[in-house]
């Protein structure tokens, strides 16, 4: 008879977890779905780990589909998590698990029936019971997450996109409770930063116009130990280390291997936006997008200039553009208005924000050129070689501006974005702020 349940992919990913990995096996194997593929890898552990993983592999008869690997070399979470996505696991929906947790035996059908109850939404997650090393629950920080924070899902996809940005730690969800769509993940394709935080990744891909369900059930056991990679590395602060920015080599402390980390991520984040704005999953919202560039680029000044990074306010008050980072995809502007607001918005852009263009129906500007920009008119959009990633309505007129682009020129209403107050009076300067 065939199984007509989804194929899910339930994958362990575990180092150095020779305490905690057998119990993680165990309840992986438990798992009471009946199509289900079990990946379990090792990032090249040096301890027991991978003869307890094969102690309990070698011997499963259940009817599970279980994989085994090990990596040769160490790859760290970021590119290990990539490698087991991109070539171990086969199923539409993806449940994550680490080789210090324990899933409760019926985790993974909860999690389908919800899948399928709200549409197979990119994201689902559900809560946790946080425990020790000695395996006693215990309520942390983490727990009482869980237990008192609202349910983000309840948010519009504009509010908890802001406030990530405003709070983005801790997450609302962890990896260790967090299951989502294989399609989510090839939306967006293989990261390129390979960040070491999946579950942002993942949870950030997902506020790129995806959805999400939240299960207020606890169907994990979450493992709090001084081994946890958030833990690790806290040692031997003086020690030097070498990163890569783009092209360059630059060293740091091993205290700063954090915000290097941090870094990477939130350069995936923008890489992640850039696609979605391109792919008309997003709309461009300037503050959105400008949060997450000032903030690599306040990261990657520091690390040029070998400095430990001190937060800063993420909205930078000066009208001085930011310079690109060149590691970082240009977004490609057209500014609808050459008069006196267009101009200024223009002059908050950082320079990552390639205008390319201003578009106007003065047809007397036609031709003319601002800071070297030129000024077409609307119906020459479609003539750029390239075309733009948003066309940004610096006009008190938005609406007529905004219905002739949609209804006359037939353009996505993705593609067109408002530039806020901000950027087109001199409200702030005149209060002085």
């Amino acid at each position: 008879m065939m199984n007509n349940k989804p194929r899910v992919s339930l994958f362990l990913f575990a180092y150095q977890q020779q305490e905690f990995v057998a119990e993680a096996v165990s309840a992986a194997l438990a798992q009471d779905y009946d199509n289900l593929q079990i990946v379990i890898s090792d990032d090249s552990s040096n301890d027991a780990t991978v003869a307890k993983i094969k102690t309990l592999t070698d011997t499963y008869k259940g009817p599970h589909d279980v994989v085994v690997n090990v990596n040769p070399n160490n790859l760290g979470i970021g590119r290990h998590f990539q490698h087991i996505i991109d070539n171990l696991v086969d199923g539409e929906l993806i449940v994550a698990a680490a080789g210090d947790d324990i899933s409760a035996p019926q985790r993974v059908t909860r999690i389908v029936h919800e899948w399928l109850q709200h549409d197979r939404p990119d994201l689902v997650a559900h809560d946790l019971i946080e425990m020790n090393e000695a395996g006693h629950q215990v309520e942390s920080d983490r727990a009482m997450q869980y237990r008192l924070q609202a349910d983000p899902t309840q948010l519009s996809l504009s509010e908890r996109q802001q406030l990530y940005l405003q709070h983005p730690y801790p997450l609302p969800f962890i990896g260790a409770a967090l299951a989502y769509s294989r399609s989510l993940y090839d939306r967006f394709d293989s990261p390129e930063f390979t960040p070491d935080y999946e579950d942002h990744l993942m949870y950030f891909r997902a506020l790129m116009g995806g959805s999400m369900v939240y299960i207020r059930e606890p169907l994990v056991y979450y493992r709090r130990h001084k081994s946890n990679f958030t833990n690790r590395n806290q040692a031997q602060p003086t020690q030097i280390e070498t990163i890569t920015l783009g092209s360059q080599q630059v060293q740091i402390t091993r205290s700063e291997l954090g915000q290097y980390r941090l870094h990477r991520l939130v350069c995936q984040q923008y890489c992640d936006a850039v696609s979605a704005l391109r792919k008309g999953l997003l709309a461009f919202d300037v503050d959105f997008f400008m949060r997450l560039y000032e903030k690599i680029h306040a990261r990657h000044t520091q690390f040029l200039a070998n400095q430990v990074h001190t937060s800063k306010s993420p909205v930078a008050e000066s009208v001085q553009p930011l310079p690109a980072v060149p590691y970082l995809p240009r977004i490609k502007i057209a500014i609808f208005g050459a008069s006196a607001a267009g101009q200024k918005a223009l002059s908050h852009l950082p320079q990552q924000f390639e205008v390319i263009a201003f578009v106007d129906n003065n047809t007397v500007l036609h031709g003319q050129h601002v800071e070297n920009i030129p000024i077409i008119a609307p119906a020459q959009l479609s003539e750029l070689p390239n075309p733009p990633d948003t066309i940004l309505i610096a006009s008190t007129y938005y609406f007529p501006i905004l219905a002739q682009l949609t209804e006359q020129l037939g353009l996505p209403v993705q593609k067109t974005s408002r530039a806020p107050e901000f950027m087109v009076t001199h409200f702030r300067e005149k209060l002085g702020t």
